[in-house]
């Protein structure tokens, strides 16, 4: 049965916001889902397709209709999966979507901040944590509330290409890739284990096959959703589903489940000049962000988190220049 009174808003509803409606639906989070997208054809559309489902015997009877941004003013949870369309070939990296963006994310945060600042935002729209933090700093949305999926799908990854190493069930293995969601994120290995066995000595255990080397283990990872990306024609949207319904569950349930997630982290986390989203581990509950978690970091992962900041801070300094620029014209 879905639990009652908790109402979810989807922003957005292309290939990755109808499969999330789907997953959502199927795991009876919500009794409530509203749906708004540019095309309202199109979120009527989906609205209508689940609820034809509801005459089946196995689906639970589910308010899902379309609606506007003052529909979101009861919502305890936002998902915001809007992006720009392209009519073309759309961009294999994701911090070339951000120019494209900015006024998709002008659109939806002037919406959403409108009518509600209470509702938990999770951001799936890529560049997810350029755009979660730009909704911190430039709509003053409470930082406490503002999640990116981060680099939850990315430490799926990383656990499926261990597990696939070495021939195991990937939730055997434990570890994270940190940092930005995207080229520059990286498998924190000092921290991985299958079932208590440091990374460094699964050679012991695992005889005849060979170790993994974190340079190649970490390209390996970042690359595997750009093959995903390019065989499916321009569209990565099965697993992410999955993530933004184990990170839903976490809020809804209020779990304080610990999770890779992008959250705003000010000045001083790892001796860091900048405030900027990027992903560590996070205990997420059902007012959000509950605490952050500074692991300790070995030397080769200290810099890689640097670099990965650098490419984010970056973003968000360009983010917020287009975004000044196109509130002017």
């Amino acid at each position: 049965m879905a639990i009652y009174g908790q109402k979810l808003g989807i922003v957005g509803v292309g290939f990755v916001g109808s499969k999330i409606l789907s997953n959502v639906l199927a795991a009876n989070l919500f009794s409530e889902i509203v749906l708004i997208d540019e095309k309202k054809g199109k979120a009527a559309g989906e609205a209508l397709d689940e609820r034809h489902a509801m005459g089946l015997g196995s689906t639970q009877h589910v308010k899902v209709y379309a609606g506007e941004y003052s529909d979101l003013a009861d919502a305890d949870v936002i998902v915001v999966a809007a992006t720009h369309i392209y009519e073309d070939e759309i961009p294999a990296e994701r911090q070339d979507l951000l120019l494209d963006n900015i006024p998709v994310l002008d659109d939806v945060m002037s919406g959403i901040s409108q009518h509600t600042r209470e509702a938990i935002l999770v951001f799936i729209s890529n560049p997810v944590d350029t755009l979660a933090h730009l909704a911190v700093t430039e709509y003053h949305y409470p930082k406490e509330r503002v999640l990116s999926t981060g680099t939850m799908l990315d430490s799926a990854r990383l656990r499926y290409a261990v597990a696939e190493h070495y021939g195991i069930d990937p939730k055997s293995v434990t570890g994270y890739m940190l940092g930005e969601h995207g080229m520059s994120s990286f498998a924190a290995c000092s921290h991985l284990n299958v079932q208590g066995i440091p990374f460094d000595q699964l050679s012991d255990y695992f005889e005849g096959i060979s170790p993994l080397d974190v340079d190649q283990l970490t390209e390996e990872v970042v690359q595997s959703a750009y093959d995903v990306f390019m065989d499916k024609a321009g569209v990565t949207d099965a697993a992410i589903a999955r993530v933004a319904v184990e990170l839903l569950t976490t809020i809804v349930l209020d779990q304080g489940t610990i999770l890779p997630v992008g959250t705003f982290c000010g000045q001083g986390i790892y001796e860091l000049d900048q405030a900027v989203t990027f992903s560590l581990p996070a205990q997420i509950g059902r007012q959000g962000v509950v605490r952050t978690f500074q692991i300790p970091l070995n030397e080769w992962e200290k810099e890689k988190l640097v670099q990965s900041v650098a490419v984010i801070d970056q973003s968000i300094r360009f983010g917020r220049e287009k975004l000044q620029d196109y509130r002017k014209q």
